[in-house]
């Protein structure tokens, strides 16, 4: 009993450190600029597509290149979304920005679709597969503790580039009061392509890791999309640290639903989860209070 626990939450610790990827995305944009980037979902699957790509247009990349390239490609296309769906309308009503959002996505899955085909794609297993024994029989594979691994790495490297570089607190500063940041000679223009640079690239680490444990499609990134926004949303959106708790809680309940009632349950409680949390915490997990002038 414990054992099958224990093996669960090790699955639930892979699905939750993708989750935790894209969330990331979600909360950095929102903490920026105020945008609910609902294209954030669809450059997730556009990263997997690049990892994909790359592996079958260069034979024998190593996956410890492969990563970091589709990482900076799908970085360099979210900068350029953001220069030309983003940028004019920073200003404009908050829904001409959600529109445009949900235009990107359904562009991208379009673009996608033509370019690949609509049918499910694997990447190749680029990671080594060994199954490990842990004690009381759980057993857990290289590639699986691997992609926790990187994916951890990858949020501890991120918390250190928002809390101690001056890039990061620039972000910061521009989250907390963007007039007065300008007021101040900041590039603001600089700082929010770095912040959608760097949505992209985890988000696309995200779509290598899900390509390559089960596969990836153009629409892949509606479902798995909705599901980080929601971790976002759960953990605080606009919090870095609430969007890793909000990924990881969000794949637990998802892993043990499908573990001990069943897989149909599973979206249902997980929206269940959302609306419980922000009944008793409107704000999330880690998430404040906006204040506002009046």
């Amino acid at each position: 009993m414990l054992a099958t626990a224990i093996q669960q939450l090790l699955n639930a610790a892979q699905l939750g450190a993708v989750y935790a990827l894209i969330a990331l995305g979600y909360t950095m944009v929102y903490g920026t600029i105020r945008l609910i980037n609902f294209a954030h979902g669809d450059i997730f699957m556009l990263g997997g597509f690049i990892g994909f790509l790359l592996v079958a247009i260069i034979p024998g990349l190593p996956v410890a290149a492969m990563i970091p390239l589709a990482m900076l490609l799908t970085a360099m296309i979210g900068v350029l979304i953001e220069r030309v769906a983003y940028r004019k309308l920073r200003n404009a009503q908050r829904m001409s920005l959600v529109i445009t959002a949900l235009g990107v996505g359904i562009f991208l899955e379009n673009l996608v679709r033509i370019l690949v085909g609509p049918q499910a794609r694997q990447i190749p297993a680029q990671l080594p597969n060994k199954v490990l024994r842990l004690a009381n029989g759980v057993v857990i594979t290289e590639d699986k503790l691997l992609v926790i691994l990187i994916s951890l790495s990858l949020m501890v490297i991120l918390w250190i580039f928002v809390n101690k570089t001056l890039l990061g607190t620039a972000m910061r500063a521009v989250a907390d009061n963007r007039d007065a940041v300008q007021l101040m000679g900041v590039n603001l223009n600089l700082i929010i392509a770095t912040t959608f640079a760097v949505g992209s690239a985890l988000a696309a680490a995200g779509g290598i890791f899900f390509g390559q444990a089960y596969s990836i499609d153009p629409y892949m990134g509606i479902d798995l999309g909705w599901k980080a926004f929601i971790a976002a949303v759960i953990g605080g959106i606009g919090s870095i640290e609430g969007a890793v708790i909000g990924s990881f809680l969000l794949a637990g309940v998802e892993v043990l639903t499908v573990a001990y009632l069943s897989s149909n349950l599973k979206n249902g409680i997980a929206f269940g989860l959302l609306i419980i949390l922000l009944l008793i915490r409107p704000n999330g997990i880690m998430g404040r209070a906006a204040l506002k002038k009046v």
